[in-house]
């Protein structure tokens, strides 16, 4: 007689399923950090490199310091004050011209002194002073002051040279101004016209 032989069912190995499974999230996690780095890598720009340190010679940092305070004043509003021997004649800003006669000396009863500035005792009487009231702004900050006296610095009256010097300081420490005396012999120094010779 035959005994009939039972089949035994084996179970399946899950320790081999479970490390494919952890091989296949390994390696998705692995790709998904390496999409995220080129990403990262793609936005942001790349570094360019620093460019050599440059030393100017002084001649060379003169001339452009000299061309850029040329364009920064070439940008500013400008306004003219006329001044006459003794006292200002008239304030220009563009086409407007204002009329004045306010006086900048006055006699001392200092004997040695005789003729004083005004300036020096009276701040209102100080030429960046009368422009600001006379435009009606609480200061000069955005302006260029040119003074335009009508004789030449060499013939003005020593008090009104002196003064009108110390003026062009304190436009800037009271007015925060940027002036500047014009001597009017640059205009007939570059535009006298040359001496005619004898006639034939």
């Amino acid at each position: 007689m035959r005994r009939s032989r039972r089949h035994v069912r084996v179970p399946p190995d899950l320790t081999s399923l479970f490390d494919v499974l952890f091989i296949v999230i390994f390696a998705a996690l692995i790709r998904a950090a390496a999409v995220e780095q080129a990403a990262a890598q793609a936005a942001t720009p790349p570094v360019k490199p620093l460019s050599p340190p440059v030393k100017l010679a002084s001649a060379q940092l003169q001339e452009a310091a000299l061309a850029d305070l040329g364009k920064q004043l070439a940008a500013r509003p400008y306004v003219v004050v006329r001044v006459g021997a003794s006292a200002i004649k008239a304030i220009e800003l563009g086409d407007k011209i204002t009329s004045l006669d306010t006086p900048l000396l006055e006699h001392s009863p200092d004997p040695d002194v005789a003729i004083a500035y005004l300036g020096d005792r009276a701040a209102e009487l100080r030429i960046c002073r009368v422009i600001a009231v006379q435009l009606r702004v609480p200061d000069l900050a955005s302006y260029l002051v040119i003074i335009a006296p009508e004789q030449h610095l060499a013939d003005l009256p020593h008090a009104l040279y002196e003064g009108m010097r110390r003026d062009i300081d304190r436009c800037l420490a009271e007015q925060q101004a940027l002036a500047v005396l014009v001597d009017p012999s640059v205009e007939t120094k570059a535009g006298a016209p040359a001496p005619q010779g004898a006639a034939p």
